[in-house]
């Protein structure tokens, strides 16, 4: 194990008092980074918000604003909830480029999530230090540091989420020289992924084979991937029923006879066809000729490296990954990606209807 797998705290607390720190910080962000590998879940969460509060001393660069909003919008974790309202409010003095009217509106929404996520689910956490010691010398709870956060740049979403608990109203101002406006740099445009070659096998949810190329050749197709035991309801569970009602609005349209809709396990030793099957039908997919789930049986380690897939993994079983939808055309090869982030089912569908018009 390397020193830095070995304490990763430490490697944040260098980097976030190096020269070019805040940059080199958002490099540690995606999933497959080494420092995340082996790790349990709850650990990754806890070093996912230890490196996002970096940045409010670093200041936050425009690389790491999508994980930030990922974080808010999707995150199960109190830590990594308190280390991404952190990120945003930056450094005292910093002054952040003025902040785009889309990206303000994304913070707002991501803030108000954030609020509705920690609503008896809040906890104690601090900062201090990775393994802080009990008692804390600088105890904050999630939705106190989320609180401060939408005072000084939450929108009207973010700030009647929060009246509407009543236990915690807005916080005043701080006090001192007039806070400056955060979030100031729009998202990074994700990166074009590139098709799967051949030699990837796989497995539906009825115990039926087809090699990847096949399956994805022929027709454009909606590819998302999951895995079964994901616990947090914002992302595997969500991206299901999502891809249900993407399902139902290609019927409506009738265009579903023309796209093929699939989703790839991230787990696929665990995933077996009952599993895919299950999970599938309890949120709504209509399963089909051109509607699939699948595991890999040959070729995932290069489904994963030809895709970037963005997942780590602990001893047994995934510890994270982020959101990961992808429009094929009918080569397989992708066409347009939605990352990261939450998505509906209409920009999908428009991407798609764009490939059947060509």
């Amino acid at each position: 194990m390397t020193p830095a797998a070995a304490d990763p705290g430490a490697l944040v607390d260098a980097l976030r008092d190096a020269p070019g720190g805040a940059e080199r910080l958002a490099a540690l962000l995606p999933e497959g980074h080494p420092v995340h590998a082996g790790r349990s879940a709850a650990e990754t969460g806890r070093l996912r918000g230890y490196l996002l509060a970096a940045f409010a001393e670093t200041g936050l660069p425009a690389a790491a604003l999508p994980y930030v909003l990922e974080s808010l919008e999707s995150s199960d974790s109190p830590d990594e909830i308190a280390g991404a309202a952190l990120a945003l409010r930056g450094p005292a003095g910093d002054v952040p480029a003025e902040v785009d009217a889309d990206v303000a509106a994304e913070v707002d929404a991501a803030l108000a999530r954030a609020v509705g996520a920690l609503a008896g689910a809040d906890r104690t956490v601090s900062f201090e230090g990775y393994r802080p010691a009990w008692p804390y010398t600088r105890p904050t709870t999630a939705l106190t540091e989320v609180a401060r956060t939408i005072a000084r740049c939450g929108g009207p979403a973010a700030r009647e989420a929060l009246a509407a608990l009543d236990r915690l109203p807005v916080p005043e101002r701080e006090a001192g020289p007039a806070a400056p406006a955060c979030c100031g740099h729009p998202p990074a445009e994700p990166a074009p992924a590139t098709g799967p070659g051949a030699g990837v096998l796989l497995e539906d949810q009825d115990g039926y084979e087809v090699a990847f190329a096949e399956y994805f050749s022929g027709k454009p197709a909606v590819l998302a991937f999951f895995y079964t035991r994901c616990d947090n309801p914002y992302k595997c569970s969500r991206t299901v029923s999502t891809l249900a009602h993407l399902q139902d609005l290609l019927v409506a349209r009738g265009r579903d006879a023309r796209v093929r809709i699939a989703a790839i396990s991230y787990d696929p030793e665990f995933d077996r066809p009952a599993r895919l099957r299950a999970y599938g039908r309890d949120r709504g997919v209509r399963f089909g000729p051109d509607v699939r789930f699948f595991r890999a049986v040959a070729g995932f380690a290069d489904l994963r490296r030809r895709l970037d897939l963005g997942v780590g993994y602990g001893a047994s079983t995934v510890n994270r990954h982020r959101i990961e939808v992808y429009v094929l055309d009918a080569r397989g090869v992708v066409a347009a990606a939605f990352t990261r982030r939450q998505w509906r089912p209409e920009p999908v569908l428009a991407a798609v209807e764009g490939l059947l018009e060509r």
